[in-house]
């Protein structure tokens, strides 16, 4: 695969090279042959890795060095405890309960709950939602009968993140399992899938991470249902081309991926990065680092693309996509200083700059578009050589500038970056069951046109976001790793102007200067034009649930798990539909104070910090003072923190509430 990406890119750079040297190549020539030769690679790898992946799909042959469990011993019995966690940082607690009911409900279906229990594992900041996860994780015990097998642990310090977090649960409960099973606060896993991850396990005693790829889902907004359409069509094909490469040395994603806990508790704690963010400190991309500690130790880690039963849910539009996809691209950018970290594998090393590269090119891009229009205005200036000095002779050498090969070398880049979409589309339409369930051939091309359409559209607006979010990274600035939108929230116009009008005023700029400089180029950049001229209005229109709905209704962008939604996803949607959220008259710390049920309940979890000796925090002292004299509503949210961490002022505080209860009342 490499020799070819290798041969195809030194092809396009050796043809782009011809045509600059007609009137004699330039230094300016040169670095946009640089940027291109830079540019074409990342999409011919992605090309070359999609066409084995479409390969793998229609023939389906096995990878090499795993143990298919269910070849060997079709649902054997589970070997071990696999502990299910769930990482949750100032979320919604009703939506990520909903979740872990349905995996739930699910596993305890497929007959292997016993050797599950489920943890929610919060690192929350504000007061409110700590003491709402505590009441959803309750109610979510009552309605499952979950007693003894579901979990909520709060971490006092969320130092580190979501790694931070489960290295401290591992710490405290690791040695009581044999895997851990992680989820993100979207993620949605069938009994099943959790059921045969842990078989492969078994049956590879090398394995140390399996990864399964996670299917989007469960989206309304017209710009998330096109993203899920795109992961639900293209992604199985980028998927199976990186298992097919990879094999032993694939990726962790951070989601969705069961792991050994023993050697990952081991070897895969993460060092703190001398020097302040955004390169140093705490590692942000730790997914990475981590599946490259774990092949440093010694095991395997797998991407399973054709594992079904794994789903995750998308931004809902294009504003927080970006946002996320800020906080990727400053994690990735960290991984710099990793790369030539030692006793890494070669192909560890290779997943750190393909991470930074899939931001880098953008810029990479940007680059290209402005060095292509200085070099229009710089060819104007050039008088071509009839003569040249190192040759005598008495006729001119007439500079003729290949049109056709210019054209050519377009349209092979454009196949290039459309050619796997195809890919996709055509293991679609293979089976006939999918087929229906995509809305038929027409349904499933119209959806492909429009797809592809919009992504030629979106991909300017991109490039200019991860082309700021790059340079702000190089220049310093570090980003806030804050909680996803996980809702359907539309983008107002004015937010829209906000966030992309500096977009448009780049496209007004860049299509004056093209025109000026070399009109003939107006046609080749009109799609960047395009798209940048449009980014407000796509970005609002696209971000409502009524287009989407709309779009649906047209039967574009449906998928299998949308026609058919598989009995998990089915469930999740059906709890949300039945469950309220609990209507609480008072906020966080108000609740704990005046309602016996809170208040023992936030005690219980509490007091599992007691046990470790952790003391109170010292602002608890001082808040405790302060809702005594003036009342807890007077108390700012770091100090209702503080407060809550402090059981014998809650005690206080609850004894005064009962007691001024029939003052109340009289």
């Amino acid at each position: 695969m490499f020799s070819l990406a290798l041969i195809s890119s030194l092809a396009a750079a050796l043809q782009l090279h011809a045509l600059f040297k007609v009137k004699g190549i330039t230094n300016l020539e040169l670095a946009m042959l640089a940027l291109f030769t830079l540019s074409f690679a990342w999409v011919v790898l992605s090309f070359w890795s999609s066409v084995f992946g479409f390969v793998q799909l229609m023939t389906r042959p096995s990878l090499p060095g795993l143990v298919r469990a269910d070849r060997v011993v079709p649902r054997a019995a589970l070997v071990g405890r696999t502990a299910v966690v769930m990482p949750v940082y100032n979320e919604d607690p009703l939506a990520v309960t909903i979740k872990l009911q349905a995996i739930y409900e699910s596993v305890r279906n497929s007959g292997t709950i016993e050797a599950f229990d489920f943890f929610m594992l919060s690192d929350s900041t504000h007061p409110d939602a700590w003491v709402a996860e505590e009441l959803a994780w309750a109610a979510l015990c009552d309605r499952v009968g979950g007693h003894g097998r579901v979990f909520y642990r709060k971490r006092r310090d969320n130092v580190g993140k979501k790694s931070g977090n489960i290295e401290s649960f591992l710490k405290q409960f690791g040695k009581s399992y044999t895997y851990m099973l992680v989820l993100d606060a979207d993620s949605i896993m069938s009994g099943e899938a959790l059921s045969d991850l842990v078989r492969l396990m078994d049956a590879n005693p090398h394995a140390g991470i399996i990864q399964a790829s996670p299917a989007v889902v469960n989206r309304n907004t017209w710009f998330a249902r096109v993203q899920q359409f795109a992961s639900r069509v293209y992604g199985p094909v980028n998927s199976a081309g990186l298992s097919w490469w990879l094999c032993s040395d694939s990726n962790y994603w951070g989601h969705n991926a069961i792991i050994r806990a023993q050697p990952f508790m081991e070897h895969c704690g993460l060092p703190v990065l001398s020097g302040e963010p955004p390169f140093g400190g705490h590692i942000l991309s730790h997914d990475f680092v981590e599946a490259a500690l774990m092949r440093r130790a010694g095991f395997t880690v797998w991407l399973i693309p054709e594992m079904g039963g794994s789903y995750e849910e998308m931004p809902p539009n294009v504003i927080d996509y970006a946002k996320r996809d800020q906080r990727w691209c400053q994690g990735n950018l960290q991984h710099l200083r990793l790369v030539f970290a030692s006793r890494m594998r070669l192909m560890s090393r290779l997943h750190f700059i393909m991470g930074i590269m899939s931001y880098v090119a953008s810029p990479i891009w940007l680059s290209f578009l402005a060095a292509g229009v200085l070099v229009a205005q710089q060819d104007k200036t050039i008088e071509p050589v009839y003569f040249p000095h190192h040759q005598r002779t008495l006729f001119p050498d007439w500079p003729i500038f290949d049109a056709s090969t210019a054209i050519a070398l377009f349209f092979v880049s454009l196949a290039m970056l459309f050619l796997p979409k195809l890919f996709g589309l055509l293991v679609i339409l293979k089976d006939r069951e999918t087929r229906r369930q995509v809305g038929g051939v027409f349904a499933a091309f119209a959806s492909f046109l429009v797809e592809s359409i919009y992504s030629v559209l979106l991909a300017p607006t991109m490039m200019l976001f991860q082309t700021f979010f790059v340079i702000s990274t190089l220049l310093g600035v570090s980003v806030n790793w804050g909680t996803q939108n996980r809702g359907e929230d539309s983008t107002s116009w004015w937010t829209a102007l906000r966030t992309h009008g500096w977009h448009t005023l780049f496209g007004v700029g860049l299509g004056y200067a093209t025109y000026k400089v070399a009109p003939v180029l107006i046609g080749w950049v009109v799609p960047v034009l395009a798209g940048l001229a449009l980014s407000v209005p796509l970005s609002v229109f696209t971000s409502r649930t009524s287009w989407g709905l709309a779009a649906k209704r047209m039967k574009l962008f449906l998928i299998p798990e949308e026609t058919e939604p598989p009995p998990v996803v089915a469930r999740v949607a059906e709890l949300t539909r039945e469950l309220e959220p609990p209507a609480f008259p008072t906020t966080g710390l108000e609740r704990v104070i005046s309602d016996p049920l809170a208040h023992a309940l936030h005690l219980a979890v509490v007091a599992q910090h007691e046990l470790d000796g952790t003391a109170p925090p010292p602002l608890a002292a001082d808040a405790r003072r302060k809702a005594l004299e003036a009342g807890v509503a007077t108390l700012t949210p770091r100090e209702k923190m503080a407060l809550l961490w402090d059981p014998s002022a809650l005690t206080d505080l609850f004894g005064g509430a009962e007691r001024a209860a029939p003052d109340s009342a009289s």
